[in-house]
């Protein structure tokens, strides 16, 4: 092929659709164009400079790498230049012929054959090209190996073929020249960080050599590629002036030591648009099996919308320090969605659009060293500061708790992490200094689920252990009860809820001396207790002298193995309505109420009284675990009729 005589190529048979396909379809944001062209120049440099350290004289000095992009409005184009390796004319007709071909994954399997490092180029520079179509009607490439004799030329419109003809005189690298659309641009896909992106409606033409915008996208997308990408404009009559727009050495690629916390911090505000300090920071770099680095932040105050479904969830992915995608929810489980910061892989695949990454082992291999590196810092936390510590729980122990749902595998080590509130203590516990506070003969861990910690630590279903000293969990969230269902054993002991089932007091300290009823005291009950039983049928299955109780006279407990009223509130709270169990009503036998009410029984048994007393034992019993009772005006005329004759 002569020099200045162009030669005309097809595309492979499935091409065409596919490039349709491409450019309407593969990708939600029209300026990603730009990061696909910039990672390509970066891939090519970093060949270039592999080709150096083996070459004499192949290679351009360190500091005179460089991405140029040149945009000119009056003529509707932007370039994008760089000093790279360049390529062949062979290369030029097989990389930029086929669709999906990498010659950035050729170049890396002929460095490891030699021996050498591949540097963990990621470029598919088949592929990503093709996104300027969506931009430009119009392509030309202009490129020269540093030891060829000339360069080439690629030309397409991205019709069914392209023309290749060689060039004299070029400078070594590539540059490549869009001829930007002038025609308004079809309406974006919606996407869920929309607010977040660059977004520009205008012509191709208009929007993509405004700097400003090309700023933003550099910003957004590249802001940590290796090698300085300037953005050159007219400057004077007839000279030009070269700004550097990317940052170049990103945060997460030094070392700790050489990061101060004003740095971390600074990012952090940037990162997660949150402007307090972040409770910790997590900075490390992996090797082995998978390399990656990940910087982590967990912040030090609780988002208004946490729990928000739209929420920011996941952390930001970068290969070879090119963004990839805003929140990789793979990489963090949901347990620990407060979690911010980002994950930098030279080993992740990425499906043909970089905006996803495709499921497997490496990856699930990162979230759970990640997981566990978060939860050890939270341990290392927990035992160097408690105060901070228990700041940080107050916020996120709720959503941490969530964990025994999502991961159970993970529950030894959220035990370990894990603060409660108990029946004997003002401040927060973990359960092995709850367990360290066990009394002589407690086989079991004892906790209590309610709505309101206040209501909790009044319960009438905790006095019998209170006089005796046990210690009792006290858990008011909503996520408890799944806790306690993967909780397992704490330092031998099972978890065992106070208020259900009948109470087994037997090996535990006898409480101190005080009036109580003795067996003849329950055996004579139990006339009231049938009567009471029949008067309360169609709300409780059964009625029968409580172990538990010491002050108050009645209290309600569930059945052995039957949802517990919190469980059942959080059932109906996700739009289900569970059938409501009857729960057994229990007496303090040495009340004097349920003393008098006996007496009154054996004299009158069908005095109607004593049918208005058992509703309001029943009532009594739901207000004081906090729980409305169904018919409140029904108590309260109760209530107002025995405060009249209580007034003669």
């Amino acid at each position: 092929m002569t020099d200045h005589a162009p030669q005309e190529h097809r595309f492979q048979a499935e091409t065409a659709s596919l490039l349709d396909m491409m450019i309407h379809h593969l990708y939600t944001r029209r300026e990603v164009f730009l990061r696909e062209l910039i990672s390509n120049a970066s891939d090519a440099i970093d060949r270039q400079r592999l080709l150096a350290l083996t070459s004499a004289g192949a290679g351009a000095e360190a500091d005179d790498y460089r991405i140029r992009l040149i945009p000119d409005a009056a003529a509707g184009t932007l370039v994008v230049e760089d000093n790279g390796i360049g390529m062949s004319e062979e290369e030029v007709v097989t990389h930029l012929g086929t669709i999906a071909r990498s010659g950035t994954a050729a170049a890396r399997q002929g460095a490891a054959a030699e021996g050498q490092d591949s540097t963990g180029l990621i470029g598919q520079f088949g592929v990503g090209f093709y996104s300027v179509f969506m931009v430009a009607d119009e392509v030309q490439v202009l490129t020269r190996r540093i030891e060829d004799a000339s360069g080439v030329e690629w030309r397409s419109s991205g019709g069914e073929g392209f023309q290749v003809r060689r060039m004299p005189d070029l400078p070594h690298g590539t540059r490549i020249t869009l001829h930007l659309r002038r025609d308004t641009p079809p309406a974006a896909p919606a996407v869920d960080d929309a607010a977040e992106a660059p977004a520009d409606e205008r012509p191709a033409a208009e929007a993509f050599t405004d700097p400003e915008l090309l700023r933003q996208i550099v910003k957004r997308h590249s802001d940590f590629i290796a090698f300085p990408i300037l953005l050159v404009s007219p400057e004077g009559s007839a000279g030009v002036r070269e700004e550097q727009i990317n940052s170049t050495r990103p945060l997460w690629t030094r070392r700790p030591a050489e990061v101060s916390a004003e740095d971390y911090a600074e990012f952090y505000h940037h990162l997660a648009h949150d402007w307090s300090e972040p409770y910790a920071v997590i900075h490390q770099h992996v090797e082995g099996m998978r390399e990656y680095t990940a910087l982590l932040f967990i912040p030090g105050r609780r988002p208004v919308d946490l729990d928000a479904r739209e929420h920011r969830r996941g952390l930001q992915l970068y290969a070879r320090r090119v963004f990839i995608m805003d929140e990789c929810r793979e990489l963090m489980p949901e347990y620990l969605r407060f979690v911010r910061g980002l994950v930098d892989s030279p080993d992740l695949p990425l499906n043909v659009s970089r905006e996803s990454i495709q499921e497997d082992r490496l990856l699930m291999a990162m979230r759970r060293q990640l997981t566990r590196r978060v939860l050890s810092e939270l341990a290392e936390r927990l035992g160097s500061d408690r105060a901070a510590y228990e700041h940080f729980w107050e916020s996120f122990g709720a959503v941490l708790k969530e964990g025994f749902h999502y991961e159970p595998a993970q529950a030894p080590r959220l035990k370990e992490i894990c603060l409660f509130r108990s029946s004997s203590q003002e401040g927060w516990s973990t359960l092995a200094e709850i367990s360290s506070r066990r009394v002589e003969g407690q086989s079991a861990l004892y906790y209590l689920t309610g709505e309101r910690l206040d209501a909790l630590r009044s319960a009438p279903q905790l006095e019998a252990l209170r006089r005796r000293g046990v210690e009792v969990i006290l858990l008011a969230d909503g996520i408890d009860e799944i806790v306690i269902a993967q909780l397992g054993e704490v330092d031998g002991l099972p978890p065992r809820s106070v208020a259900q089932g009948q109470l087994d007091l037997e090996g535990l300290p006898e409480p101190p001396p005080t009036e109580g009823a003795d067996s003849a005291t329950a055996v004579q009950l139990e006339p009231l207790l049938a009567q009471l039983g029949q008067q309360l049928a169609d709300r409780v299955s059964a009625v029968r002298v409580s172990t538990r109780l010491t002050d108050s006279a009645a209290c309600l407990v569930d059945e052995e193995g039957a949802p517990s009223a919190q469980l059942l509130h959080i059932l109906r709270a996700m739009g289900q309505e569970p059938p409501a169990p009857h729960r057994v009503l229990e007496v303090n036998a040495a009340h004097p109420l349920l003393q008098r009410m006996q007496l009154r029984a054996q004299v009158s048994p069908d005095d109607p009284v004593l049918a208005e007393y058992a509703s309001l034992l029943h009532d009594l019993a739901l207000l004081a675990e906090g729980t409305a009772p169904a018919d409140g005006a029904g108590l309260a005329t109760r209530l107002a009729a025995v405060m009249t004759r209580a007034m003669g």
